[in-house]
């Protein structure tokens, strides 16, 4: 997995993208403790950071609407391309742990054979009539306490946040014991 940075242009049919390196938001030098770091202790700890925002902390200036960053989730050896256009990343921080859920577009996921490598440096799609989005979240083992920043496992489940119902919520059932209305709702 590698987040890259990609010169990103085109026109209303087609987007052409080249590759131009890779963007380190991991480990103790990366943009993501930067970011964390640059957070007082009277800011909040959850914060939000856009691709643009995200390429500006990586000291890129000018048009940065021209670049894109790419999450590759191809392996080495594969034949097929993957890449996920990052747009947001949605950060919660806790003392040396922090959470990210990223939003991305899906910009090439397919079967390309021997030259997948190739055509990952530089190519050019269709542009979408609905692009495909797709959320994933990851870890940090770094916080504003500090830590050591590898990437790790989220505390989330399958990547869900999931909520035990109480009380008959979610069940269908009216609720027994408590005042939501639903048993009332559900009595007429």
């Amino acid at each position: 997995m590698a987040f890259l940075i990609y010169k990103k242009y085109g026109n209303a049919e087609t987007t052409r993208y080249e590759k131009l390196g890779p963007l380190k938001l991991g480990g103790r030098d990366g943009l993501i403790a930067q970011h964390v770091k640059t957070l007082t202790g009277d800011q909040p700890r959850s914060w939000k950071l856009g691709a643009t925002g995200l390429l500006k902390l990586a000291g890129f200036a000018g048009a940065v609407d021209e670049l894109a960053v790419l999450f590759d989730v191809t392996g080495k050896d594969a034949t097929n391309v993957c890449l996920y256009e990052l747009s947001r990343i949605h950060g919660s921080c806790a003392d040396t742990s922090t959470q990210l859920a990223l939003d991305f577009v899906v910009v090439v996921d397919k079967e390309i054979g021997d030259d997948a490598a190739t055509y990952a440096k530089s190519f050019e799609i269709p542009v979408p009539e609905k692009p495909r989005l797709l959320g994933e979240t990851l870890a940090l083992s770094g916080g504003p306490g500090g830590g050591d920043w590898k990437w790790g496992g989220t505390s989330l489940q399958l990547g869900a946040t999931v909520v035990q119902a109480q009380h008959g919520h979610g069940t269908g059932e009216p609720c027994p014991s408590c005042t939501c209305g639903r048993r009332e709702a559900m009595n007429k």
